[in-house]
């Protein structure tokens, strides 16, 4: 193979490593965030603009996606053995990628994302944006070989790194406005107080997904797991408790989605909950009744995943 082709190679394999996908959902959420739902509650609300800069913001982006990336990074990293029984196919770390480079890599990124958030820290006064993002890096790392091993633990850690990201794009900003905010009424609240429940219903259905995204995860991954001797859910429950559980987080979902609809007053809006959220989450649900074995769950996943960017076209559908 010509050293070009091999570099190539390479540079691909340490792109699918870092997840695009879920960077790319990573990065939109926090945009709509902050130009869609934030911008549009302070215009309706008359209290002012936002503060943090766009090159500020966008470095907060990026920092966001690097730890992102690293966290995915040292998940394969640590799971090698595992991988090679659930998808030898995809295996990249220690075949494409050495595992040195790829820890290298992690450390790599972690270090960049957290100088960028020092100077967005400094800029702007605001120290505490470091806490975060340092508590999400230092979970990310011992998620593979600890967390992840134990029935719940490991997914509750995904699903709050994966909730923190609303919290996170919308700190700094909340932050910088808080006394205006705080001194301002809209909707029977303070400002401060409706753009907070905006973004945690928004981290909460983040958080809920995420919950039924890793139980059919570890359902999918059950004969490697087992081989590692993990203590996952469908090895401590079995696959038919496992469903069980994966339907009542879906019910959850389900009446957070009525909730919801009970704020919703046009007809178009309302097709755009049922297209984006209910079609694709009764779909999925549809699978897990008819999953038996861990190879029926990757539908399952995919309707959870199609479900999650369903959320975020939904959000620029109504506000908008």
């Amino acid at each position: 193979m010509s050293t070009k082709l091999q570099q190539s190679v390479r540079l691909k394999s340490i792109f699918l490593l870092s997840r695009p996908l879920n960077l790319f959902i990573v990065a939109v959420t926090m945009y709509i965030i902050r130009y869609v739902i934030l911008a549009d509650i302070l215009e309706k609300s008359g209290v002012g603009r936002l503060l943090l800069n766009d090159l500020h913001f966008s470095m907060l982006v990026l920092s966001a996606l690097l730890i992102t990336a690293g966290g995915n990074i040292i998940n394969d990293y640590f799971d090698v053995k595992v991988d090679k029984i659930n998808k030898p196919e995809k295996v990249i770390v220690g075949k494409s990628v050495n595992r040195k480079v790829a820890i290298l890599m992690h450390q790599g990124m972690n270090g960049i994302a957290f100088a960028l958030l020092i100077w967005i820290s400094y800029q702007n006064s605001f120290w505490q944006l470091l806490l975060l993002p340092s508590a999400i890096m230092l979970l990310l790392w011992w998620y593979s070989p600890v967390f992840k091993k134990r029935p719940l633990i490991g997914n509750i850690l995904v699903a709050f790194c994966t909730a923190a990201v609303p919290v996170f794009a919308a700190l700094t900003d909340l932050q910088l406005l808080r006394t205006t905010l705080s001194n301002s009424w809209w909707n029977g609240m303070t400002v401060y107080s409706y753009a907070w429940l905006w973004v945690l219903a928004i981290s909460g259905f983040a958080f809920v997904l995420t919950m039924i995204r890793e139980a059919v995860k570890d359902a999918q991954d059950e004969p490697g797991d087992r081989t590692e001797h993990y203590q996952t859910l469908p090895i401590v429950w079995g696959i038919q408790r496992t469903k069980r559980y994966v339907m009542s987080w879906i019910v959850v979902f389900f009446l957070m989605v009525a909730l919801c609809a009970t704020r919703i007053v046009t007809l178009t809006d309302m097709i755009w909950l049922m297209a984006s959220l209910v079609f694709p989450m009764l779909l999925a649900m549809y699978f897990v009744v008819r999953a038996r074995a861990a190879q029926d769950f990757s539908s399952v996943s995919r309707w959870i995943k199609i479900v999650m960017i369903g959320g975020l076209v939904l959000l620029i559908a109504l506000l908008m």
